[in-house]
C-alpha cells in the first residue's frame, strides 16, 4: 500500500483536538473524540497489514509484534525516564509512588486497567496523573496483540470472505456493548478494550469494505467526513456518555475520509496537516505532561505556552527517537531499566526518602493502604442490601448517604452501636448532593447542580438512588436516621430540603446530621510538608480544614446548627470539627504516627476507633 499522506493529515486532525481539549476544554468541548480518529486509523493500518499478510501467505506475528514495539516503546521509554526524573525532585511520596505504578502499567500496557480502576477520565484528579494519556496506547496495544491472532486463527478454519462478514457482525455487535456500556458502566466503557475494540474494528472495515469513487465524489465524501468530525469535536463534551453511539460521528467521520483517499484534499493534505500527522505519536506522548505541569504549578496564560511546547517536543522526539529506528534488543535493556525503577517505587518508596518511620507512615497512607477504600464501603454496601428490618422493637437505625456514612457506619461497630442496633443503610453517591427530594424537586435540583446539571447518565443514577432510600417503608419504620453525606455548598438548599423531606415522612424519629472532616489537602501532603518544614502536623491541619470552592466547613456547620432545633427539621447536628479539632490544633494522626485519613476527608481504621471513642466520651449520641 502506498504512503497515504491524507491519513498522516488525519492524525494531525486527531492530535489537534486532543491537544486543545486537554489544555482547555472549552475551546473544543468534544475534543477528545480525536483519540476516536486514532484508533480508527489504527484498525485501518492493522487490518491492512494483517489481511495483505495472510492472502500472501507470509503473514508473521511475532514479526508483526516486533514491528509495533519498535515503533511505539522507544519514545513512550523516553518520556517515562524524563518524567521520573522531572517529578522525583518535587512530588510527595504518594505521588511519586503512584506514578511509579502508572509508568509500569504504561509500559506493560495496561495502563487502561489501572485508571479505570481510579477514578473517571474527567475527574479533576486526572489532571495530576502525569500519564493519564497513555490508556489509549494501551488499548491499542491490546487490539494488536489480540486482533493479528483471532485472525490467524479463523483463517485457518474459514475463507478471508467469511472473516469479512464475521468482523462486519462483530463490529456492530461491539457498537451495541459499547452503547449499553456506556450507560450502565461509564468508567470501564471509556477506559476497557472491549468497549473500544469496535472502533478500530470500523477501521479495518474501511480496508476490507474499499469504495471506488469518482473525483467529485470523493471531494464530497471527504468533506462530509470533515464536518462528521469536527461537529463531534464542537457538539460533544464530557457530560455525553462515551463512547456509546455518539462515537459513531467521528468514527463515520474518519472512516469517510479514509475511503475517500483523496491524495489532493485542501484539508488533509497540505505541508502543515502532514508535518503534524508525522509528528503525531509524539506530540501526543508528550502533551499531557506538559498539561500537567500547568496544572501542578499553576501556571497562567499555560495554554499559550504548553501547546507550542508540546509541539516543539513532539518534533524532537520524532526526529531524534522516532525516525532512529533501533533494534528490538536495544529496547530491552532500557525497558528492564525503567521497569525495575518502577517497581523499586512502587514497592520501596522509603528508598526515595530519608524520613523516619513513625512520620513516614503517616505520609504514605493512602486509599490502597490496608485496603482502606474497601474498608470505607464494605459495611454500608452490604447494609443496603437489606431490604428491611426484621423486627418491630428495639433500636432501629437508618444510615443514609455515601462514603461518608461509610466511614459512620464504622464509627458506630467501633463504639458497640451495632450491637445494641439493627443498622440499614441506603447508598446515594456524593456526586447527587442531596439523598431525598419529590420527582418536582429533584428535577428542580439537578438544573441547578453544578455537578450533574447536564449529565442525564447521572440524573438517572440519582434518582434511582433516592428511589432506593424508600425501598422497605425503612425511612417510616426507623427510630433512628443518621445522614452523612460529602456536603457541597452550592446543594445545600437542596441537602436541607431532603432533611426536611425525612422529617416530614418519619416525625418521630432520632435524626442525627453528621457534618464534614474534610481538609483542603490529603492528610499524607500535611504530614509530608509538616515534616520537611519542622511543624505539628495537629497545627498546620487545623490551618487547612476544608475551606475552598466546593465547601466551606465553617460556614456549614453554622447553617446546620442553625436549622437543628427548627420544627420543620429538629435534628441533632454532629458537628465533626469540633470533635476533630479545637483552635489549636485538629487530632489527625495519633501518638505513634498513624494516620486518622487516608486522604482529604475519609479515615482509617485507627480514625474510626478515634472518633468512636470520642463520641462516647462526648456522649453524642
Amino acid at each position: 500500500m502506498n504512503f497515504r499522506q491524507d491519513i498522516n493529515g488525519l492524525r494531525a486532525i486527531a492530535v489537534i483536538a486532543v491537544v486543545i481539549f486537554h489544555f482547555n476544554s472549552t475551546l473544543i468541548p468534544g475534543g477528545f473524540a480525536g483519540v476516536d480518529v486514532f484508533f480508527v486509523i489504527s484498525g485501518f493500518l492493522m487490518t491492512s497489514i494483517i489481511f495483505r499478510g495472510i492472502g500472501n501467505n507470509n503473514f508473521s506475528i511475532l514479526s508483526f509484534y516486533k514491528a509495533r514495539a519498535i515503533r511505539i516503546i522507544p519514545a513512550l521509554l523516553v518520556l517515562s525516564s524524563v518524567t521520573f526524573l522531572f517529578c522525583w525532585f518535587f512530588l510527595v511520596p504518594l505521588k511519586f509512588e503512584a506514578l511509579g505504578r502508572h509508568v509500569l502499567s504504561s509500559i506493560s500496557f495496561l495502563s487502561n486497567i489501572t485508571y479505570w480502576k481510579e477514578s473517571g477520565y474527567f475527574d479533576t484528579s486526572s489532571q495530576t496523573k502525569w500519564l493519564l494519556h497513555t490508556w489509549s496506547l494501551s488499548v491499542e496495544w491490546q487490539f494488536y496483540i489480540i486482533y493479528p491472532i483471532v485472525l490467524v486463527i479463523l483463517s485457518k478454519i474459514f475463507s478471508l470472505n467469511l472473516i469479512k462478514k464475521l468482523l462486519v457482525v462483530t463490529t456492530i455487535l461491539g457498537l451495541g456493548l459499547s452503547a449499553y456500556a456506556s450507560y450502565y458502566w461509564p468508567s470501564p466503557a471509556y477506559y476497557l478494550f472491549p468497549t473500544r475494540a469496535w472502533e478500530m474494528m470500523a477501521g479495518g472495515l474501511v480496508f476490507l469494505y474499499p469504495v471506488k469513487l469518482n473525483e467529485p465524489v470523493k471531494k464530497y465524501t471527504n468533506i462530509v467526513g470533515f464536518v462528521l468530525i469536527i461537529c463531534s469535536y464542537i457538539f460533544m463534551s464530557k457530560a455525553d456518555m462515551w463512547p456509546g453511539y455518539l462515537a459513531l460521528i467521528p468514527v463515520l467521520g474518519s472512516a469517510l475520509i479514509i475511503w475517500s483517499n483523496k491524495q489532493d484534499s485542501l484539508i488533509t493534505n497540505n505541508k502543515i496537516m502532514t508535518t503534524i500527522g508525522l509528528w503525531s505519536y509524539s506530540i501526543y506522548l508528550w502533551h499531557w505532561p506538559v498539561v500537567v505541569i500547568g496544572h501542578y504549578f499553576n501556571i497562567e496564560y499555560w495554554t499559550v505556552i504548553g501547546i507550542p511546547l508540546s509541539i516543539l517536543l513532539g518534533y524532537m522526539s520524532y526526529t531524534f527517537i522516532e525516525k532512529n529506528r533501533v533494534s528490538l534488543k536495544a529496547i530491552l535493556l532500557p525497558y528492564i531499566i525503567i521497569a525495575g525503577i518502577s517497581y523499586i517505587v512502587i514497592s520501596n518508596i522509603s528508598f526515595f526518602y530519608n524520613i523516619p518511620n513513625n512520620k513516614f507512615e503517616a505520609i504514605v497512607t493512602n486509599k490502597a493502604k490496608d485496603n482502606n477504600g474497601a474498608y470505607t464501603w464494605s459495611r454500608l454496601r452490604s447494609l443496603n442490601k437489606k431490604e428491611q428490618f426484621s423486627h418491630d422493637e428495639g433500636n432501629k437505625m437508618l444510615i443514609i448517604g455515601d462514603s461518608q456514612a461509610g466511614d459512620f457506619v464504622n464509627v458506630m461497630y467501633d463504639a458497640g452501636f451495632a450491637e445494641k442496633s439493627e443498622i440499614i443503610s441506603r447508598v446515594v453517591e456524593a456526586d447527587c448532593g442531596f439523598f431525598y427530594l419529590t420527582p418536582n424537586q429533584q428535577q428542580k435540583a439537578f438544573s441547578d447542580s453544578p455537578t450533574i446539571k447536564d449529565n442525564q447518565m447521572w440524573q438517572n443514577k440519582c434518582q434511582s438512588f433516592i428511589k432506593h432510600v424508600d425501598d422497605g417503608n425503612v425511612v417510616e419504620q426507623a427510630n433512628i436516621i443518621v445522614l452523612a453525606m460529602y456536603w457541597r455548598d452550592d446543594n445545600m438548599q437542596w441537602i436541607l430540603q431532603s432533611i426536611e423531606n425525612i422529617r416530614s415522612k418519619n416525625p418521630r424519629a432520632k435524626i442525627y446530621v453528621v457534618g464534614g472532616k474534610s481538609f483542603n489537602r490529603q492528610i499524607s501532603t500535611l504530614a509530608y510538608d509538616a515534616y520537611r518544614n519542622n511543624i505539628d502536623i495537629g497545627n498546620y491541619a487545623v490551618k487547612n480544614i476544608a475551606q475552598n470552592s466546593k465547601e466551606d466547613r465553617a460556614i456549614q456547620n453554622k447553617i446546620f446548627e442553625s436549622k437543628a432545633k427548627l420544627i420543620n427539621y429538629n435534628y441533632t447536628f454532629i458537628n465533626m470539627t469540633n470533635l476533630m479539632c479545637d483552635s489549636q490544633k485538629c487530632n489527625v494522626i495519633d501518638d505513634n504516627g498513624h494516620s486518622f485519613y487516608y486522604d482529604r476527608r475519609h479515615t482509617t481504621r485507627d480514625g474510626t476507633k478515634y472518633i468512636a471513642k470520642k463520641l462516647l466520651e462526648n456522649k453524642v449520641l
